[in-house]
C-alpha cells in the first residue's frame, strides 16, 4: 500500500500501540496510537467513526498509564461524543463503558459531583441493556 492511508495498516498500528502500552513502551504506544488516529480521521474523512472512537479510547489509556489526566480526558470527551453522535439517544454499551471510564477519571481528579454523574448515567444505561440478567 506505500505510503498511501489503509484501514489494515490503521488498525495493526491500533494493535502495536495497544501492546506497545501493555509492554510499557509508553513513546511508542504514543506513536503508534496516533499514527492510527490520524490514518483513520483521513481515511473517514473526520466524521464519527466507531474506530477513530476506539482509538480514542485507547490513547485516553495510554494517557492515563503515564499520568496525563488532562489528556486523558480530552480523549475521553472526544470519544464519547463521537459514540454519542453515533448511537444517538439509544443506550449503548460502548457509551456506558466510556461513561464509566469518565466517572472513574472525573474521581481519580477529584470531580465527586461529575463522577457520580457520569457512573449514575452509566449505570442507567447498562441496567436498560442488561436488566435483571446477570452480566
Amino acid at each position: 500500500h506505500g505510503d498511501k492511508d489503509h484501514p489494515g495498516i490503521a488498525a495493526t498500528l491500533h494493535a502495536l500501540g495497544v501492546v506497545s502500552r501493555q509492554a510499557g513502551d509508553l513513546k511508542g504506544a504514543k506513536q503508534q496510537l496516533e499514527e492510527s488516529l490520524r490514518m483513520k480521521r483521513s481515511l473517514h474523512e473526520d466524521r464519527n467513526h466507531p474506530v477513530i472512537a476506539a482509538t480514542l479510547h485507547a490513547l485516553d489509556l495510554l494517557s492515563l498509564q503515564a499520568g496525563d489526566l488532562k489528556k486523558a480526558r480530552e480523549y475521553l470527551d472526544e470519544s464519547l461524543r463521537m459514540k454519542r453522535c453515533l448511537h444517538g439517544d439509544t443506550d449503548h454499551p460502548d457509551v456506558a463503558t466510556t461513561l464509566r471510564e469518565l466517572g472513574r477519571l472525573t474521581r481519580e481528579v477529584g470531580d465527586l459531583k461529575q463522577a457520580k454523574q457520569h457512573l449514575d448515567e452509566s449505570l442507567r444505561m447498562q441496567l436498560s441493556l442488561h436488566g435483571d440478567k446477570d452480566h
